[in-house]
C-alpha cells in the first residue's frame, strides 16, 4: 500500500508529472463528496443558494487559481524556499529538481485550503450579518476581494501576448454563444433558447476559456496537458480538441441538469457553480501562469 500510494499519489507531486488514472478517479469521488457534504452544509447553515450567494463566492472561485499561479512563480523564480523560515515548513515538499513545494498551494490540498478559507470567511459574514444588520453576501465578497487583491499584488506579467490571445480566443467563443442564442429566439428553436440562458452562456463562455488557455499553452508554448482524459483526446487530435470536448460535454451536461433538477432550483444553483468551478480553476491558472512567463 506504501508503494502504490507513492507511485499514484505522491511521485506525481515531486516529479510534477500531472495526473493518472488513480488519483484522477480518487480526486473525483471526493469532488463528489464534497460538493454534496458542502450543500447539506450549506443548508444548515440556512444559506439560500441564489445570486447573493453566487454574488458572495466570486472572488473564493478565483482565490484558488491566483494562490496557484503565485505557488508557480515561487517555485519557478525559487522564492518558494521561504516558506522554509515560516510555521508552513510542515508542508514544504521537496520536489525533483530540489525546489519547496508548498502542498497547500497545489493540488489537491489546495482546494482543502481555499474551502477553509472560503468557509471561515463566510462564517464572519453571517455572524456580521446578525449583529450589524449588512447582508453576509457583501462581507464575504469584501474579504475574498481583500485576499485577491493581496495575492494579485505578488504577481509580475510579463507575457501580454499570450493573456491577449487567450481572452481574445475565449471572446470570440462567448460572442459565438451569444450569437447563437439570439438566432434560437429569432427562429423560436425553442431547445436551443431554453439551454443557452444566462448563466449556461456563462459557464460554457467560463469552460472554453479554459480550453483557449489550454490551446494556447499547448500549441504556442512548451506546456504539457496534465489531466488524463484531455491529455488522451489532445495526444490523437492536437490542442483543438480540448475545443471539442468542452462543446461536446458541457451543453449535455447543463442541458441534463437543467431538466433532472428543474424542481430544486437550490441545488441545480450550486452544481452549476462547481460546474463553473472545474473551468474557471485550471482556465484562471493558465492565464496567469502564461501571463507570468513561467
Amino acid at each position: 500500500m506504501a508503494d502504490f500510494f507513492q507511485t499514484y499519489y505522491i511521485d506525481p507531486i515531486i516529479y510534477n508529472t500531472g495526473y493518472n488514472i488513480v488519483n484522477t478517479a480518487t480526486y473525483a469521488i471526493i469532488l463528489v463528496a464534497a460538493v454534496i457534504l458542502t450543500f447539506k452544509m450549506l443548508k444548515k447553515l440556512d444559506v439560500q443558494i441564489d445570486k447573493n450567494f453566487f454574488f458572495g463566492i466570486m472572488p473564493f472561485i478565483a482565490l484558488g487559481s491566483v494562490l496557484r499561479g503565485w505557488e508557480d512563480l515561487l517555485e519557478a523564480t525559487k522564492a518558494s524556499a521561504v516558506f522554509l523560515e515560516t510555521p508552513l515548513r510542515s508542508f514544504i515538499l521537496m520536489d525533483a529538481q530540489g525546489v519547496p513545494r508548498n502542498l497547500l498551494l497545489i493540488s489537491p490540498v489546495m482546494y482543502v485550503t481555499v474551502f477553509a478559507i472560503a468557509l471561515a470567511s463566510l462564517v464572519l459574514a453571517l455572524a456580521v450579518q446578525r449583529l450589524k444588520k449588512i447582508p453576509y453576501q457583501k462581507t464575504w465578497f469584501a474579504t475574498g476581494l481583500i485576499i485577491i487583491a493581496a495575492v494579485l499584488s505578488q504577481l509580475k506579467f510579463t507575457n501580454f501576448f499570450a493573456m491577449f490571445l487567450m481572452l481574445g480566443i475565449a471572446a470570440g467563443w462567448a460572442t459565438a454563444f451569444f450569437a447563437v442564442k439570439k438566432l434560437a429566439i429569432r427562429n423560436k428553436i425553442r431547445a436551443v433558447e431554453k439551454l443557452f440562458t444566462k448563466e449556461n452562456q456563462l459557464i460554457l463562455s467560463i469552460h472554453m476559456f479554459d480550453a483557449s488557455t489550454t490551446f494556447v499553452a499547448l500549441q504556442f508554448f512548451p506546456y504539457f496537458e496534465q489531466h488524463v482524459v484531455s491529455g488522451f483526446f489532445i495526444s490523437l487530435f492536437g490542442p483543438a480538441a480540448m475545443f471539442i470536448l468542452k462543446l461536446a460535454v458541457v451543453p449535455l451536461v447543463l442541458y441534463y441538469m437543467d431538466k433532472d433538477f428543474s424542481q430544486d432550483r437550490q441545488k441545480k444553483n450550486f452544481i452549476k457553480i462547481a460546474i463553473l468551478i472545474l473551468g474557471l480553476g485550471p482556465g484562471l491558472r493558465n492565464f496567469l501562469r502564461l501571463g507570468m512567463g513561467v
